[in-house]
């Protein structure tokens, strides 16, 4: 009597966290694939610096979560009138890490390969990530609502999140931070039911906050 007392508790437990990992989502709204924005012949381009640029990640389970970072590979983005006008880089899959304070480096490899194998990004198929802006919107303060293609392990998803633009002499730096819903892209590792029944419930969100810093062409 006690051990299927013991077992319902348990259910409602995971279905309690379930719960809480599904509907406590920041995920921004992943549309349909969007005609890519282009530049004109008067946009300034600038080369994304990819030794000082950063991809930071964050993902979590219910009670704890992991960071890390992603290289950029390649990119660009073009000004005209003072404004942002298009854009698009790479991220390199292969170079996913976990890093922060006390990290175990044994675990860590471990999540490292666990992240870039088929369960989640696939990196020997889906070696490249890529986001090309379709829009810029400036706003009255001077930041920029943002729409682009996120595509992840070959689906192309729209989505839109804030950002700022800074240009100083022949520098630019681009900063923005948003959500997306794993799930869009088709990495369902450990979601929803699945992850419940084994107690391995990873919340589809996943984090990304991007830090772009480039060179003016000359």
């Amino acid at each position: 009597m006690k051990t299927k007392t013991i077992n319902k508790m348990m259910i409602i437990a995971a279905l309690s966290g379930l719960l809480f990992v599904s509907c406590s989502s920041d995920a921004v709204e992943a549309g349909e694939k969007k005609e890519s924005a282009q530049a004109s012949e008067h946009s300034i381009t600038y080369r994304v610096n990819t030794s000082e640029s950063e991809l930071h990640w964050h993902g979590k389970k219910l009670a704890y979560g992991h960071s890390g970072l992603i290289t950029i590979s390649s990119g660009s983005l073009s000004m005209e009138a003072d404004k942002l006008s298009a854009g698009k880089f790479e991220i390199d899959m292969k170079t996913i890490k976990e890093t922060g304070e006390n990290i175990d480096p044994e675990k860590a490899s471990q999540l490292e390969g666990h992240l870039m194998s088929a369960d989640f990004f696939d990196v020997e198929k889906f070696p490249l990530s890529t986001f090309e802006i379709t829009a810029a919107e400036k706003n009255a303060d001077g930041t920029y609502k943002i729409s682009g293609n996120l595509t992840i392990k070959g689906i192309t998803k729209n989505i839109e999140f804030p950002a700022t633009i800074q240009t100083t002499g022949d520098k630019l730096m681009a900063q923005a931070e948003f959500t997306i819903n794993r799930t869009n892209w088709d990495i369902k590792y450990g979601s929803g039911i699945s992850g419940a029944v084994g107690d391995m419930v990873i919340s589809d969100d996943i984090t990304f906050k991007v830090i772009l810093k480039a060179d003016k062409q000359l």
